[in-house]
């Protein structure tokens, strides 16, 4: 399997001394995850576990049975519930009652909870907006429960990473599990666009930046709650976990993973089965030479888009997979797209075959082109809008600004936090461009 690319400065997530993977090929959930998805990929594969890509209409019909650990990376929950529909929350709740592992980051954590939007697979509820810190992300170190199996070889407290966490509401519930809190903020942590280390080298009083930016603020908020939980339910186990264990290069958290995926398929009832081939790819053959230009269109067109943004000082580069961009800018977005379709090239055969009669692959790589060509261009015009406002920090993603700001944004975006308008419908289309991609790569 060619390896995806994600760079990291990061020392290397293998250590001396760990142990190879003994047990049986996880069941990755991979649509409505993106790059969470593709960090998932990459972090599996360093670590050494089988993994097989799982789609909703997979899970619909009753895969789950072959597997005994189902890992759900990041993305709005909201999206995920939308591909799953009733039928693949009623499986994914089957398959954990009847003995199964779950095991979420984030949004996947924030999908078990019973707080809509959600699959409702435990009793516990995310914190309300009012009280928890909604900007948070970079290094924080948690605290483990060092009785805990998965804790074994770790020490007290490690480095992890978090990138926009919500919180759970409350530890306390039938079966559940403290496994790591959060513990202190690390040097590259920061809320909204706040570095911690600049507010306390400054001695600035968060009060007073709570008071400008309208949002709870205080890294205080954070810590000392519980940032993993482990819930029995049923026969089977769920792990719920807001920091992003799968960061490539976070050494300790990848360490953390390992031990939780061993802990997980170990605990699985015996009756599940040890072994499951994958989901056949949907295509027969790679794409060939006009769905490669395609998609490399596409890219090139995010890419100027990226450019231009950091041209303009609305964002730099926090690493090869994440942008830094001003409050207010939906600079995430247009990172994640010149991700994927980054990706998306990754995973091109080194030498595209020829344009034969029919390729399946065209279709839908004209398709992207096209919708990301359209996107990009009204991006442009959207940020020359949108910048005065945002140097001056005067910017927030869902306010108004004026009539032509407003519609931009709707067009492209929609007008709630988890993107919709244009940006949705892209990244559905990259997200089963990919899975194909994928799985035509896998072994």
């Amino acid at each position: 399997m060619r390896m995806i690319k994600v760079k990291t400065d990061k020392p290397s997530n293998t250590a001396p001394g760990q142990e190879a993977w003994s047990g049986n090929p996880v069941g990755l959930f991979w649509e409505q995850s993106l790059v969470w998805g593709i960090l998932c990929v990459k972090t599996l594969t360093d670590l050494g576990v089988p993994f097989h890509l799982l789609g909703a209409d997979d899970i619909r019909t009753g895969c789950l049975e072959r597997y005994r650990v189902l890992l759900v990376p990041g993305g709005w929950a909201s999206h995920k519930v939308r591909v799953l529909g009733d039928a693949g929350r009623t499986r994914i709740a089957s398959f954990i009652e009847q003995g199964g592992s779950y095991i979420g980051f984030c949004g996947g954590a924030g999908l078990a909870l019973s707080s809509p939007p959600s699959l409702g697979l435990v009793p516990l509820e995310r914190m309300p907006l009012t009280r928890r810190l909604p900007s948070a992300s970079g290094t924080i170190q948690i605290r483990g429960n060092e009785h805990h199996p998965a804790w074994r070889n770790l020490p007290p407290d490690i480095p992890v990473s978090v990138w926009w966490p919500s919180q759970f509401g409350s530890s306390q519930c039938p079966g559940s599990t403290c496994v790591a809190s959060y513990w202190k903020t690390g040097a590259d942590f920061q809320v909204a666009d706040i570095p911690v280390k600049e507010v306390i080298a400054g001695n600035f009083r968060w009060q007073d930046l709570e008071q400008a930016y309208g949002i709870n603020l205080d890294p205080e908020r954070i810590l000392g709650h519980p940032a993993i939980l482990e819930v029995r339910s049923g026969r089977g186990l769920l792990i719920l976990s807001y920091p992003h264990l799968e960061t490539p290069g976070d050494t300790w958290g990848n360490r953390l993973l390992f031990n939780m995926l061993r802990y997980l398929d170990s605990e699985a009832a015996m009756a599940l089965p040890s072994s499951a081939p994958p989901p056949p790819p949907c295509f027969d053959a790679p794409p060939g030479r006009a769905a490669a230009r395609a998609l490399e269109a596409a890219w090139r067109d995010a890419a100027n888009l990226v450019a231009f943004g950091e041209q303009n000082l609305l964002w730099n580069r926090r690493g090869s997979w994440l942008l830094n961009w001003r409050r207010g800018i939906r600079g995430l977005e247009y990172g994640f797209l010149e991700v994927a379709l980054r990706c998306a090239l990754d995973h091109l055969p080194a030498g595209p075959g020829g344009d034969a009669p029919y390729d399946p692959w065209v279709a839908p790589a004209r398709k992207i082109e096209v919708e990301v060509r359209k996107f990009c261009s009204m991006a442009r015009e959207l940020l020359e809008e949108e910048k005065p406002a945002a140097r001056n920090g005067q910017l927030s993603k869902l306010g108004k600004v004026n009539r032509r700001v407003d519609d931009l944004r709707a067009r492209l975006f929609g007008t709630r936090m988890n993107h919709g308008g244009m940006c949705a419908q892209i990244f559905d289309d990259l997200d089963t461009l990919l899975l194909h991609l994928l799985r035509m790569n896998r072994p």
